[in-house]
């Protein structure tokens, strides 16, 4: 498996395991159907960290939270969580990484005018 494949693999995980309110509510795509709250792995990203010989990635990826309008409240402290859960985070069993940064978090009304929406987005150097 691939770097950036294990990455979510292991953040979901992470999730699911640290964040109280989104046990297996951490998928990929979310159908209608889909109860608030839960959160989907959003985009990622990355460039190569090449030193040393070295081969290295900075992988960035997006994990977006999402409630009904009337709890955006209950969602600013699961988007806090989520970070919470992230920074400085590292499984190192499972792939030779370093700890996570966390370079965003943010809450915000979202344009359906049904739903609030959190963004965190991490940062991680992978090697391999």
């Amino acid at each position: 498996m691939r770097a950036g494949r294990k990455l979510r693999e292991i953040v979901r995980a992470r999730i699911i395991g640290h964040v109280e309110g989104l046990e297996g509510r951490v998928i990929d795509k979310a159908m209608k159907s889909t109860p608030y709250p839960y959160a989907t792995l959003g985009p990622s990203y990355w460039v190569d960290d090449i030193s040393e010989c070295i081969l290295a990635r900075d992988v960035t990826l997006q994990i977006d939270l999402w409630d009904s309008q009337v709890n955006k409240g209950r969602l600013e402290d699961l988007t806090d969580d989520v970070a919470t859960a992230l920074r400085g985070w590292s499984d190192t069993d499972a792939l030779t990484m370093h700890p996570m940064r966390v370079t965003l978090a943010r809450v915000m009304d979202d344009p359906d005018g049904v739903s609030v929406h959190g963004v965190v987005q991490v940062e991680a150097l992978v090697e391999g």
